[in-house]
């Protein structure tokens, strides 16, 4: 009996210590979807000889082929929301500087690929750099975390000559 009530009390204390650490698993969980999203992208690219585009939203990523009309080939969600908080992605950017508040929202509005992209599109031209060789940052927030904490920011970087992406950093994020 005293057996069953020491594992009792151990069970009871380590219950919150995994769901912080699910909770933190998120984070870096769609961190590395969103890495794969761009390689699968970038090698679907290479494969098709086509320009691949790559559109960001705060909770979800989509892959569309060029074309007229656009081809959408995959759409992949993020984690589910708790409440209104989430894993967001962040911002998307051309510079190295890190954003100050959410910037991109959702939308349904399927794109058209015009002479000026969009400012949450990164496209891969048929050799597999990024168009104009911009290099790209893709920040993401786990909102479900305290902005301290060292799961709460991650930063994905694309080389624009190369279409290299980098998933291994870490950022502060408000």
């Amino acid at each position: 009996m005293v057996v069953v009530v020491i594992l009792s009390i151990l069970a009871a204390l380590s219950t919150p210590l995994f769901t912080r650490d699910n909770t933190a698993r998120k984070g870096r969980d769609w961190a590395k979807v969103v890495a794969q999203t761009l390689q699968k992208a970038r090698f679907q690219a290479l494969g098709d000889r086509t320009t691949m585009h790559v559109l960001f939203y705060r909770t979800h990523v989509d892959i569309y082929r060029q074309g007229t009309p656009p081809v959408l080939l995959t759409s992949t969600p993020g984690p589910a929301a708790v409440g209104a908080k989430t894993v967001a992605i962040w911002a998307v950017q051309k510079s190295g500087s890190a954003p100050s508040a959410a910037a991109l929202t959702d939308s349904t509005t399927p794109p058209s690929f015009s002479s000026t992209l969009p400012d949450n599109d990164i496209a891969f031209s048929l050799l597999g750099s990024t168009n104009d060789n911009n290099s790209w940052s893709i920040y993401i927030r786990n909102e479900l975390l305290p902005a301290g904490h060292p799961d709460a920011s991650f930063l994905i970087t694309v080389s624009g000559l190369t279409g290299y992406i980098s998933s291994n950093n870490k950022v502060t994020l408000p």
